[in-house]
């Protein structure tokens, strides 16, 4: 019911570039869920690529920590850019890695995620 919700506002020409809680935009959420349809209307709607939650994390990190193959796959087809670093200083490449996600680090450097990025840790 939360996916028709998000396409019914798009399709309306809500903004979603703003934060609608800590936990990020919409974008964040459907990537985080693994809702690559939804990820593919907002990106279509030209949602804002970058946006940043609390912690500093795009959609693309909250994808990858979530696991959502298609969803990470879908935003770098769409140029997000894979090196953004969170608050702590970690990329998506460092999630992926933590997870032991070899389709998704094999993906993230194919797109170009920087193989010596360094975290705060």
């Amino acid at each position: 019911m939360e996916s028709k919700g998000y396409a019914l506002s798009v399709q309306i020409g809500c903004s979603f570039t703003h934060t609608v809680s800590k936990e990020g935009t919409a974008l964040h959420l459907a990537s985080a869920n693994g809702n690559s349809e939804i990820v593919k209307l907002l990106l279509y709607r030209r949602c804002e690529l970058h946006a940043f939650d609390s912690k500093k994390r795009t959609a693309l990190i909250k994808a990858v920590q979530c696991q959502e193959d298609e969803c990470v796959l879908t935003l770098l087809e769409h140029g997000t850019d894979p090196d953004l670093p969170d608050v702590y200083g970690n990329t998506a490449l460092h999630y992926a890695v933590y997870n032991e996600d070899k389709l998704l680090a094999k993906a993230l450097l194919l797109y170009g995620a920087d193989i010596e990025a360094k975290n705060k840790v």
